[in-house]
């Protein structure tokens, strides 16, 4: 996908030489520019990208010079040499800013065959900046955190994501293990509220992907991680280490929760409603059940005379007093001003019966405090049995029918 253009600029007296140069085959998006001079120029070697110095018949220490103060740092310089120069720029303090070093004199041949191994190589390290630039520039574009680690744990490279989430610098984080990287002391890890490093010991030892939903600290906030851990294996086969993916589900969970809540709850006074119940009796195995039906009476006057936001007053206010009044059990509201409370656990017909009275002297209690719900009481019915022996749907049609009696008798 990438193109690249290749000035080559060759010091030479020799044009054949020069001449299989141009003749190099040129592999697939890339471009040559060819320059030639017998002696080395300013102009000519700061434009190149490779530099091919036939040396012999100059002073080698004054032309290196040269080339190296006037070439750019990322110019390759292949030096053309006889046997007793070579010797000496090996042993020079620049020695290895020299690409190659090519012993003079070469048969076409042997000319041509190292001109293609270079080219090879060149273009093995232009594939390689392309993968790497693919890597990194994927890695980096997506919101979630990217990791890579050795087999003790070390960071070896990580997304700009993940030196968002920890407030590192890429720099700082290459090399360092987990406890500097989150900030966390060795001792509160241990608690079992963070991340497990234990799931990267899992992923090396299984040889597979493996997911994990995991906890980490960011700043003063918990976040929930589903993470995707898979091994990394070296040249002979072994596990090397692990490279991790984490999506932050912090705020999708709580958004999930929110959606159940809302589908469980009643909107205005924060009970559950008749969906949860029926899904709760029927979690309910071989237990003692109690049900207890509630209706407002005259709370139809309430709303016709102060109007429904006073009606709802009353309604927070009957949901309120259930929760104090038998925090243990399952409330909600039916609909309308109807409520139903449910109790598990063994209790007596007695147990049952006082509890009933409780509750609606609780409410009719907490109505007479109030100049607009004066008028207003609960009727309570109730029922128990065995969950198994008898269904809900019968318990509930008994309690409901004890609660219309009082209402009769009220009224």
């Amino acid at each position: 996908m990438y193109h690249c253009e290749i000035c080559f600029y060759m010091i030479t007296e020799q044009n054949e030489l020069f001449e299989i140069l141009e003749q190099m085959p040129q592999f697939l998006h890339f471009s040559h520019e060819y320059q030639r001079s017998v002696r080395a120029e300013a102009e000519l070697t700061g434009r190149a990208d490779v530099i091919l110095a036939d040396i012999r018949q100059t002073d080698a220490a004054e032309t290196l010079a040269f080339l190296l103060s006037h070439m750019r740092k990322d110019t390759e310089l292949i030096v053309l040499a006889d046997q007793e120069q070579t010797a000496l720029l090996t042993t020079k303090d620049d020695a290895e800013k020299i690409t190659d070093i090519w012993v003079m004199p070469l048969t076409e041949a042997e000319f041509r065959f190292r001109l293609t191994r270079w080219q090879k190589t060149y273009k093995m390290g232009k594939d390689f900046w392309q993968t790497q630039s693919y890597l990194d520039t994927t890695i980096n574009s997506v919101p979630h955190l990217i990791w890579y680690k050795d087999k003790e744990g070390a960071h070896m490279k990580v997304n700009e994501a993940f030196c968002k989430a920890v407030n590192k610098t890429m720099e700082q984080i290459e090399g360092r293990g987990h406890y500097y990287i989150w900030d966390i002391d060795p001792e509160e890890y241990a608690k079992g509220e963070f991340i497990c490093m234990e799931s990267e010991y899992e992923v090396m030892d299984k040889r597979e992907t493996c997911i994990f939903d995991e906890t980490v600290k960011i700043g003063d906030s918990m976040r929930e991680l589903k993470t995707y851990k898979s091994p990394l294996f070296d040249l002979d086969g072994s596990v090397m280490g692990t490279v991790g993916v984490a999506i932050d589900v912090t705020q999708e969970k709580l958004y999930e929760q929110m959606m159940i809540r809302n589908a469980n709850t009643d909107f205005l006074t924060g009970l559950y409603n008749r969906r949860y119940v029926y899904e709760f009796i029927d979690k309910q195995d071989n237990g003692h059940i109690a049900v207890y039906c509630i209706d407002l009476d005259h709370f139809k006057s309430v709303n016709d005379i102060y109007g429904h936001h006073e009606g709802d007053k009353a309604l927070v206010l009957t949901a309120k007093t259930l929760q104090d009044t038998v925090p243990e059990g399952v409330i909600a509201r039916m609909g309308g001003d109807e409520f139903l409370v449910v109790l598990t656990g063994v209790r007596t017909e007695e147990e049952v019966e006082q509890t009933r009275k409780m509750l609606k002297d609780r409410l009719d209690g907490e109505y007479s405090k109030h100049e607009n719900f004066k008028k207003v009481s609960a009727s309570v019915g109730s029922s128990y049995a065995r969950t198994g022996r008898e269904t809900f749907h019968h318990l509930f049609h008994r309690a409901d029918e004890m609660m219309y009696r009082e209402k009769e008798s009220n009224r």
